[in-house]
């Protein structure tokens, strides 16, 4: 098999001139799918710092994700772009200067129509739409969480329960919630049984978590529904509670920079009136990159949380970026897109909150 991949790199070597187009075509030829912009950025950073080519190949031939396609195989998708083929054309990607495929958003039914496809094709349960297992990036949330000091923290789209797990080594017993079955069976028996099967807008669950905090999730729900669902995360967490978010914001943000770039000229006047992005990348068979229905910059999503009551803490987040940023931009950049919002303003709360994020960082160490 090494052999294989060091034949794999020999030949994309001369043929390709920029380490951005070798980066392209290895992870299509061995992960079968789009580099995505996290990936992009690790892979061009290590290629620079010296890596060979051949080193990186036959690091995603060892990822989770491309084992877990030798062991598990993946369904192939049915193409939406012979579907609709109305909707779909070629972007440059002003990054690099490559034509990208994109949807076009018609009317609101182009989302409902996108989200069916996403799950009735069983889009999530393809091996490598996610990393399930615990790594650093997995401590390092679950060490922030803890700087809040939840009694009863929920996660919301916990996939296998990876920050969970690592909850539980911080005495902190969460919960989640998430919809594929696939992602839920790779749990351990520890956090199995509070990880709550379904959707979020059926799901019977109490009033009385004190934190929430979503991961890559909020981008996935329905643009239809996304006010329903963070106004149920209002209702269901405390008058006091904590909202932490991530999410791939683009644009300039006032507190973490640019991690996204606008790299699509027609997201621009979308952003300048204050809507979110109508145009949505694409893969080859047309679904949205990694299963994301909602494309937008950093003062969209701001506004859907502060709309139903959770306020930004702009000092806390500041504070977790001196902690963790210089980590973040080497290992995991998409993970510097993160905001954290309150239901209350509390100048005590923030201090003690803050003063736990001063404190030495475990999961840094082990990095």
């Amino acid at each position: 098999m090494r052999r294989l991949f060091q034949r794999l790199a020999a030949r994309l070597e001369p043929v390709l001139q920029s380490d951005t187009e070798f980066i392209e075509q290895a992870y299509r030829q061995v992960l079968g799918r789009v580099a995505d912009q996290s990936g992009m950025n690790h892979y061009r950073r290590v290629l620079r710092e010296g890596m060979s080519r051949t080193a990186v190949i036959l690091e995603m031939a060892h990822s989770e994700e491309f084992t877990s396609k030798l062991t598990k195989g993946s369904v192939l998708l049915p193409n939406l772009r012979a579907q609709h083929p109305d909707r779909y054309r070629q972007e440059i990607d002003r990054t690099n200067g490559n034509m990208v495929p994109v949807f076009d958003v018609k009317d609101s039914g182009d989302y409902d129509w996108l989200e069916r496809a996403i799950l009735q094709n069983g889009y999530y349960e393809q091996p490598g739409v996610w990393t399930l297992g615990v790594d650093v990036d997995k401590r390092v949330i679950a060490e922030i969480i803890g700087s809040f000091a939840p009694s009863r923290p929920i996660e919301m789209g916990c996939a296998a329960g990876a920050v969970l797990d690592c909850l539980d080594d911080l005495g902190i017993a969460g919960e989640g919630i998430e919809i594929s079955a696939m992602a839920i069976e790779r749990a351990t028996p520890r956090v199995r049984p509070r990880i709550h099967a379904g959707d979020l807008l059926t799901l019977d669950l109490g009033s009385d978590y004190d934190l929430a905090f979503g991961l890559d999730i909020f981008e996935h729900l329905n643009p239809n529904r996304l006010g329903e669902y963070i106004h149920r995360l209002a209702a269901i967490t405390r008058p006091d509670a904590w909202l932490f978010v991530n999410v791939p914001a683009f644009g300039a943000d006032a507190v973490f920079g640019t991690v996204f770039p606008v790299y699509l000229a027609s997201w621009e006047p979308d952003a300048a009136a204050g809507r979110r992005f109508a145009t949505i990348h694409v893969d080859d068979r047309g679904y949205p990159i990694h299963g994301h229905l909602v494309w937008a910059d950093s003062a969209w999503w701001v506004r859907q949380f502060e709309a139903h009551g959770f306020a930004r803490d702009v000092e806390i987040e500041r504070e977790l970026h001196r902690k963790y940023d210089k980590y973040m931009e080497s290992r995991s950049p998409a993970r510097r897109a993160f905001y954290v919002f309150g239901k209350t303003k509390d100048a005590d709360r923030r201090a003690a909150v803050i003063a736990r994020i001063k404190r030495p960082s475990a999961a840094l160490s082990s990095t």
